[in-house]
């Protein structure tokens, strides 16, 4: 494709901060992202979703993007878009790619030569993705008066919003989550992504690809290639989870995931080889749009302790604690207290807190000094 152009979508400092939400582990998708030709102005991330691979930066006003590869809509039926209307739909049925997408099938390709489809479709994305309808601004005053441990965290970890994700990719990845670190989840993300996703792009000396389907990462041999990748027992739960899904109906099933209740969804998930309480808990918050869910890992736990003075004589999380621990943090939060603990949990993540001196500098070059500021004062 041609040489990708800088565009850009109004949205503030004190609304979005790039590097905990992309890095943060809720996408494990993300890298920071340094040109050859030149060293930015600001910070850069590259990162893949939606079948497409993005170059993201931020000024004080604005989210801009670069789109330096990508992969048509998911179309099962290989229709022609631009004649999309004249086409019946039975029942009132959707593409169900959408449920992956988050968006719909754009009824128009692009005109300009670079993007395939027109612009608005990927600020539509980007507004999706990032949940740009979501007054992050109201809400992080609100959890301030919530409580102090909040109060304290939130002048430096401003603006960290909560993804609305694939489901899929969202439930594959959260499964390799378990009893893991962000940097060897992404890397064995990378390797499903490489053995069983599709190329999208070659950008900048490194191949891009699209997360897999489901029935890709189903077949009985994935097993035993991803244990020799290095996947341990994970390997084990991600293709018979896979194969399980297959046989609910792939897609179907989780569309039908999103019309659920944050209850139902949940025992849904569990009814998955390997997935307990705390992975289920991931995918209903950052892909089904369950604001209140908690995942309480044993680092969520930790942070739990300003809110639980008896959890400083628990070493574990047993079943009980686990709902108390998302009871007590809903109690306090709301209705989106799934998103106040994603917060948290970056403000406590050791990369953040522990930053080589070029990299903090890097990201003091972007100067979101006025949204810190006016955080800071207003708490």
């Amino acid at each position: 494709m041609p040489a990708a152009k800088w565009r850009s979508l109004v949205c503030s400092f004190n609304q979005l901060q790039l590097k905990a939400t992309l890095l943060g582990g809720q996408s494990f998708r993300w890298k920071i992202h340094k040109p050859a030709e030149q060293e930015p102005k600001e910070l850069e991330f590259i990162g893949v979703f939606a079948n497409i691979v993005w170059i993201l930066r931020q000024t004080e006003r604005e989210l801009q993007y670069r789109i330096v590869g990508e992969q048509p809509y998911p179309n099962g039926a290989n229709k022609d878009v631009t004649k999309a209307l004249e086409f019946d739909q039975p029942n009132g049925t959707v593409n169900l790619a959408q449920v992956r997408m988050k968006v719909p099938e754009p009824l128009k390709y692009g005109t300009d030569g670079e993007l395939l489809y027109p612009v608005a479709y990927y600020e539509q994305l980007l507004r999706s993705y990032f949940r740009l309808d979501v007054d992050l601004e109201k809400l992080y005053q609100q959890w301030i008066k919530c409580h102090d441990h909040f109060a304290n965290s939130a002048s430096k970890f401003y603006a960290v919003r909560q993804l609305d994700q694939d489901p899929v990719e969202n439930l594959f990845c959260f499964i390799c989550s378990q009893n893991n670190h962000i940097t060897r989840i992404s890397d064995m993300v990378e390797k499903l992504c490489r053995t069983y996703g599709e190329k999208i792009c070659d950008y900048d000396g490194t191949c891009y690809y699209s997360f897999p389907s489901v029935s890709a990462l189903a077949a009985a041999p994935v097993e035993e290639t991803l244990r020799t990748l290095g996947f341990g027992y994970r390997a084990k739960y991600i293709q018979r989870s896979a194969e399980q899904i297959q046989k609910l109906g792939e897609l179907h099933w989780f569309r039908s995931l999103c019309e659920l209740d944050y209850k139902t969804a949940h025992k849904e998930l569990r009814s998955l080889s390997g997935i307990g309480p705390k992975v289920a808990d991931c995918i209903c918050l950052m892909s089904l749009g369950h604001l209140q869910a908690i995942p309480v890992d044993t680092h969520v736990f930790q942070l739990a302790k300003h809110y639980l003075p008896v959890l400083t004589k628990t070493v574990s999380v047993t079943d009980r604690w686990y709902v108390t621990v998302a009871e007590k943090f809903r109690e306090i939060y709301g209705s989106y207290a799934g998103w106040a603990q994603t917060v948290l949990f970056c403000s406590d993540l050791r990369q953040f807190r522990e930053r080589p001196d070029d990299e903090a500098a890097n990201e003091d070059d972007a100067k979101p000094t006025k949204a810190k500021k006016k955080l800071k004062k207003k708490s």
